[in-house]
């Protein structure tokens, strides 16, 4: 075999070069000359217009494969037609024609004239930019979508208003005639499908009447029993369904066939967990739009944004009931408590009547007999002092405690505090002192309830701090700035600029252990189990201290260092208690006589008073009482109730002087 010159070589390399070139590059390549015969292409044209290479070898004229390509269903006619008239009239301008092909092939046919005549033409396939632009306005439609939906599922907690948000956003957005959803209920066998909501559109009204509507209505209202229809399928599948015509179907329930029900989408809505937790059902005439991917995956999304609002609004309905629940429990345990410390109250006042009385008449009594009644009485008035602890708290947390407010000296409270727990804290050897900003007198207070307050800071300074050791009482105008340097027992909000009467108890005792603080201002608690066999208490001092500056509109906070001591603070707001207290003073001078009136009208009664008359229904009260009138020289009359001290008002032994 004779081998090629190398002017042959060169010749056949020189010919092969635009045929390699043109396989080199992404787009497929035709190349016509002036009479639109196909002279060279690559195997891209091959691949896309899906042609017989050996054919196009043959070189045939461009009409000709459109005609092929419109044969074989490729092109349509109107694209064939585009193409030979842009290969006719193109003279030197670039021209670009978009193609669709019917295999979903996207291409921009780019047409551009040659030097010689002929025609350069370019396919330029699109197709995965089409598509992602295709999936990238899907999504875009999907979120828009769902975002909307969203949107309006958050503006309520509540179970039936979301429901109509959602279905009638999904009855405009889909074109429904109607649409249903429903809320499964119950457990197992016993479960069922209630009625969450329902919405028939004007398009179904204009199309049946009123009177189909009204009958449509009545028939969504009603509730689906376990295995009944197509909706209990949806429910155990988990999987959506599509029906035709509803009325025909054999697993439709009787009562809900009619003919203006035909094509339904039945889509479940699954919770977090993906137990189906109801089930919605749209009525469309173009049924095949509900099924079609995009607007099926849309719709299962929207259930499942639908699902998280039912479960949000199930368990807010779940912890209102809770709420209600603990509620009436707090409400019922706060008037058990005040009603058995009424009832505990009332013969422990007989005991300490007449324990008192056997103190005052120890004729009779040795020594030890006398010390016996007096650790009764000690005994009974620290029993008394815990049960009125008991009693307060719980009057405050029933809301039966009014402030009766008035123009009160701080530092005169102050001071009296003082000296009432003088006595405890000599017994330890504690060091009292009062700081008061002498500026600060007159302020507008429950004088008893503040009272009660500073008594309680003080008492468990002094129970908690250590022999020798010091207690301080202090009071000041204060700001909200300074509030919020403090361990607060709440977050409620704090205006920086609003004055206080901050009234604050500072120890060097135990102090408190930081993550035990949070234990603070909670009832019948304390910090300690063993401070609670050490100190003697019920833990209600702090909690009722709290409640108590909460209703004089304030709050309370502290700092507090282990083994250093500690600081309570009660703040009280000076400007809200200066308005009210104005107008309760007021009110309250207005409707009582001067002092000098009463002080001569009480002198009078006491001069004209030989005999008293005592209305109690308690037999130990009843003798307790006439006992003590009676040492003190008084006559006394005894009434068990109202009825018979009305008839006694007549008797001759009760005269119109001997009345108060």
């Amino acid at each position: 075999m004779n081998s090629a010159s190398p002017l042959e070589q060169n010749l056949y390399s020189f010919q092969e070069q635009p045929a390699l070139i043109l396989e080199k590059v992404d787009d497929a390549i035709a190349l016509l000359d002036a009479e639109q015969h196909l002279v060279l292409f690559n195997q891209k044209l091959v691949r896309i217009l899906h042609l017989e290479s050996v054919w196009l070898k043959q070189s045939p004229r461009f009409s000709e494969i459109l005609a092929f390509l419109v044969e074989q269903n490729t092109w349509s006619s109107e694209q064939r037609d585009r193409a030979l008239q842009a290969c006719e009239h193109t003279s030197g301008e670039n021209q670009v024609i978009q193609i669709n092909q019917n295999d979903q092939i996207y291409l921009d046919l780019y047409i551009t004239s040659t030097s010689t005549g002929g025609k350069l033409l370019i396919f330029r396939d699109l197709t995965a930019q089409r598509r992602a632009q295709h999936d990238l306005a899907d999504e875009v439609r999907r979120l828009t979508f769902l975002l909307g939906l969203t949107e309006r599922l958050q503006t309520s907690d509540n179970l039936i208003q979301i429901g109509r948000f959602a279905l009638t956003y999904l009855v405009k957005a889909m074109g429904a005639a109607f649409g249903d959803v429903k809320v499964i209920g119950g457990k197992g066998s016993d479960r069922s499908a209630g009625k969450l909501t329902n919405l028939i559109s004007g398009q179904f009204i204009a199309t049946h009447g009123e009177s189909v509507a009204e009958t449509m209505q009545q028939r969504l209202d009603q509730g689906v029993a376990y295995g009944q229809g197509i909706l209990w399928q949806v429910v155990e599948t988990g999987q959506p369904c599509f029906v035709e015509d509803y009325a025909t179907h054999p697993n439709a329930v009787k009562e809900f066939r009619h003919p203006a029900i035909g094509q339904l989408g039945i889509f479940p809505i699954p919770s977090a967990d993906g137990t189906i937790i109801g089930v919605l059902t749209l009525e469309s005439r173009s049924l095949q739009k509900l099924q079609e991917a995009p607007q099926q995956d849309m719709l299962l999304a929207a259930c499942r944004t639908l699902g998280a609002a039912i479960e949000r609004a199930q368990s807010q309905e779940r912890l209102q009931r809770i709420n209600q629940d603990l509620e009436l429990a707090s409400r019922l345990k706060s008037e058990f408590l005040a009603s058995m410390s009424h009832e505990l109250r009332t013969p422990l006042n007989s005991i300490l009547g007449f324990s008192e009385l056997l103190l005052r008449q120890r004729e009779g009594l040795n020594s030890r007999k006398v010390g016996h009644v007096s650790l009764i009485h000690k005994s009974g008035q620290h029993l008394l002092h815990l049960i009125n602890d008991i009693l307060d708290l719980s009057k405050v947390e029933a809301g039966k405690v009014d402030l009766e407010l008035n123009t009160v000296s701080i530092q005169a409270l102050c001071r009296q505090c003082l000296q009432m727990i003088q006595p405890r804290a000599e017994r330890k050897r504690l060091a009292l002192s009062l700081e008061l900003d002498y500026q600060l007198d007159q302020v507008v207070i429950d004088e008893r309830r503040v009272r009660q307050i500073v008594i309680n800071l003080l008492s468990n300074a002094v129970k908690f701090t250590p022999e020798k050791g010091k207690v301080k009482l202090s009071v000041q105008v204060a700001y909200g700035n300074q509030l919020l340097q403090d361990t607060r027992p709440d977050e409620s909000p704090v205006n920086l600029s609003t004055p206080y009467l901050c009234i604050a108890v500072t120890d060097t005792g135990i102090g408190i252990e930081a993550e035990k603080k949070h234990l603070l201002f909670r009832p019948f608690q304390q910090i300690d189990a063993s401070l609670t066999r050490r100190h003697e208490g019920t833990g209600l001092g702090l909690a009722l201290t709290k409640r108590l500056a909460e209703l004089h509109g304030g709050t309370v906070s502290f700092v507090s260092q282990l083994g250093e001591g500690s600081t309570f603070r009660v703040w009280l707001p000076l400007n809200e208690l200066r308005e009210t207290g104005r107008s309760i003073t007021a009110s309250v001078a207005a409707g009582s006589p001067s002092p000098d009136q009463s002080t001569s009208s009480q002198a009078q009664d006491r001069v004209a008073q030989p005999c008293v008359l005592v209305v109690e229904d308690q037999p130990y009260n009843q003798s307790l009482i006439a006992e003590i009138l009676e040492m003190e020289g008084y006559a006394v009359n005894i009434i068990a109730d109202g009825q018979t001290m009305l008839e006694t008002l007549g008797s001759p032994l009760v005269t119109a002087r001997s009345l108060p």
